[in-house]
């Protein structure tokens, strides 16, 4: 007879072997085990190691953990040769891994049972030979663990109970020893009832009955914290196998819809509620939409899950989604969630990598969109307005043209002066009289009709008027169509948005700022360095200071595009309300609901937003919190207006020839009285008129 020691060496060797895959060797393990007399096969049943084999199947498992008490089963009876079929089926289904809880007591440097699993690893059944076993009780159910912090391998606390062992992905089969079922299952209660079992535990207890090759089973969860609630699953036999009540083929989010009016504490940021409204009257109301208009949408998105699973939610009111303190700590809605204060978030959190190591995601449940919104000028440059009809080498050559055509004018005059039959002394051969003529045929006057009488001359003066009647028509064309048309938008991107006249401000806001601090993209740290901080206090503003200075004008602000038009629509009329325009700098982004990392919730608050998505009630949700788009046609049909800021630049012409002509008004007073005018006449004689000469007849 083999030592003990040999033993354990031997069924160390055996459970290291089946766990690294080596399934070559299974046949000659199985022979070995008879031979060697391992314990806790020979006492275990056949027939219980036929219906976990079944259970593997059924929930589709690869993997398996086998725990068992050696020191109690050498006691017990030899189960003989039909061990060796009955493993060999159950590793035809999974991989075993084998924990004697025996050795793990007594030897110095043991496996903790915990250890066993690794965070995200795949779902694992576990069986345990006998509830009743007070070590298994301690070491694998873990009723002597106590909850602790733990650091884990990114170097986050992280909270770790023994709670995390009863979730959804640890498929339990528990045998009971007792016969009678009242009785297992009164044992049951004694022994499970302490533990941190929850709704999403999967737990199933097996009684064998007197027949002895009966197993009665039995689902095992809570949903309040002091009561076990036992269902009865079906049951296995060796003659039918497995056979499960037909609610059993559901998951258990479908079948587990009864919270009993469990109470649930989710954090949930408000910002922006009104001074005098009560927190729970202002998270239902569908009042001041710009407030806050996110975390209530979702809140009230959130609350329709009530009803369908008998369940309530408590908020805890926080300013802040959450940020990180140098020493590691967190604040707002991540405090509440990481010190197990609340179960999950009641507002949309953003995926961020410094909370992925923390907290769990549902689908998203909200799309954020995130500009710069800005009064669109109507004219990106307004000193060019009364030139834009043309070009540059346009004006060029009708400037080229008057002056031809004056110094031709000028050449025609003397001509007709000289070599015709005009003896007229009116007659001005002047050359500032030829620069008004041509003036006169430009701007559609034309000098009077018997002014000329050579054909040359009314030939040419004919020629610029026609001229002029032309390019009259092309700009008055112009002019007119580009009042009646929509104005051509310029500044569409953030290019655009860098290189105009506009001042550019962010939201103070934590992410906001956030964004721009951490971006990559060398416009936009351009924009927010050279821009924005270059007068920090006067750009990085709170969003209802952010919507005035929209409304005058001339300021691009990046927020939250929902909320900045809910207060638009009252600032701005219908007509400045169609002149915004939004310049995107980072893409919309998807935020889903922040969950504690070992909630047993998850799934069902997943499941229920995906029904949202389906069923529509999503978007109905959504479109109760966003603002109707408003159809600008119908302002672009609007009488015509041309305001002083684009009719500036010919007020500044007139204004500037006014003050010219009352200064050389002044000087041609003081020249008139000055005491040696004629003297002055004689050296300027051109800047003195000729007297008029009148014939008598």
């Amino acid at each position: 007879m083999p030592s003990r020691r040999a033993h354990t060496a031997r069924r160390q060797i055996f459970a290291t072997t089946l766990t690294c895959g080596h399934t070559s060797f299974i046949t000659i393990l199985i022979l070995l085990l008879s031979k060697w007399n391992l314990c806790v096969l020979a006492a275990a049943n056949v027939y219980e190691f036929r219906a976990f084999a079944d259970v593997l199947k059924q929930q589709h498992l690869q993997h398996a953990i086998i725990a068992y008490n050696s020191d109690t089963e050498q006691t017990q009876q030899q189960a003989g040769l039909l061990k060796d079929n009955a493993l060999r089926a159950l590793l035809n289904v999974a991989s075993l891994h084998f924990y004697d809880v025996h050795q793990a007591k007594s030897t110095k440097n043991y496996t903790d049972f915990e250890r066993l699993f690794y965070h995200d690893s795949p779902r694992v059944g576990i069986y345990v030979a006998q509830l009743e076993d007070v070590l298994l009780q301690q070491y694998v159910l873990g009723s002597n663990v106590i909850s602790v912090d733990t650091i884990d391998a990114g170097g986050y606390r992280v909270r770790v109970d023994v709670g995390a062992r009863f979730n959804n992905s640890r498929v339990w089969f528990i045998m009971s020893k007792q016969r009678a079922v009242a009785t297992a299952l009164v044992n049951v209660r004694r022994v499970l009832t302490p533990l941190a079992v929850n709704i999403s535990a999967d737990i199933t207890v097996g009684v064998r009955l007197v027949d002895n090759n009966t197993i009665e089973l039995f689902d095992i969860y809570k949903i309040q914290k002091d009561w076990l609630e036992i269902e009865p699953k079906g049951y296995w036999s060796s003659n039918v196998g497995l056979k499960l009540n037909l609610p059993f083929h559901q998951t258990f989010v479908s079948r587990r819809r009864n919270f009993k009016g469990l109470t649930l504490v989710g954090g949930i940021v408000i910002r922006e509620q009104p001074a005098g409204m009560d927190d729970l009257e202002y998270l239902n109301s569908l009042d001041y939409k710009n407030c806050d208009p996110m975390q209530r949408k979702t809140y009230q998105l959130m609350k329709l899950m009530e009803p369908v699973f008998d369940v309530s939610f408590q908020p805890i009111l926080k300013e802040i989604w959450g940020e990180q303190s140098a020493n590691g700590s967190w604040g707002g809605v991540m405090k509440l969630l990481l010190s197990g204060e609340a179960e999950f978030s009641l507002c949309p959190m953003r995926f961020v990598m410094n909370r992925v190591h923390l907290i769990h995601y549902t689908i998203a449940v909200h799309t954020e969109f995130v500009f710069f919104i800005f009064r669109h000028p109507r004219r990106n440059d307004i000193r060019n307005i009364f030139f834009q009809p043309f070009v540059e080498e346009v004006w060029y050559t009708v400037i080229a043209i008057i002056v031809i055509t004056t110094l031709l004018l000028q050449l025609h005059m003397h001509h007709e002066n000289r070599f015709f039959i005009n003896k007229d002394p009116h007659f001005q051969t002047r050359f500032d009289y030829a620069i008004l003529s041509i003036l006169e045929a430009f701007f559609m006057q034309g000098p009077a009709n018997d002014a000329f009488n050579a054909t040359s001359t009314r030939t040419l003066i004919f020629s610029v008027c026609l001229f002029s009647l032309l390019l009259q028509q092309f700009y008055g064309a112009f002019i007119v169509g580009s009042l009646l048309a929509a104005s051509p938008r310029t500044i569409t991107n953030l290019e655009a948005l860098y290189n105009s006249s506009l001042e550019i401000g962010i939201e103070n806001i934590p992410y906001n700022i956030e964004t721009f601090e951490k971006t990559t993209v060398p416009l936009g740290n351009a924009i927010y360095k050279e821009r924005v901080c270059k007068n920090r206090e006067r750009n990085i503003i709170s969003i209802e200071e952010g919507a005035e200075r929209i409304k005058k004008g001339g300021y691009a602000f990046h927020v939250s595009a929902n909320r900045i038009y809910y207060m638009l629509k009252e600032l701005l009329t219908e007509k400045e309300f169609c002149d915004l325009q939004d310049v995107p700098f980072i893409p919309p982004y998807r935020i889903g609901i922040g969950i504690t990392k070992t909630s047993p919730f998850r799934e069902y608050f997943t499941t229920s937003i995906a029904n949202f998505h389906t069923s529509g009630l999503l978007q109905y949700n959504d479109n109760q919190w966003q603002l109707p788009e408003m159809d600008c046609s119908l302002s672009q049909n609007h009488e015509v207006e041309v305001d002083l800021q684009h009719f500036l630049p010919a007020l500044i012409f007139l204004i500037s020839a006014m003050l010219l002509s009352l200064a050389v008004l002044i000087l041609e007073i003081i020249y008139y009285n000055l005491e040696h005018s004629a003297r002055l006449a004689r050296l300027c004689p051109r800047i003195m008129p000729r007297p008029k000469l009148e014939f008598i007849n």
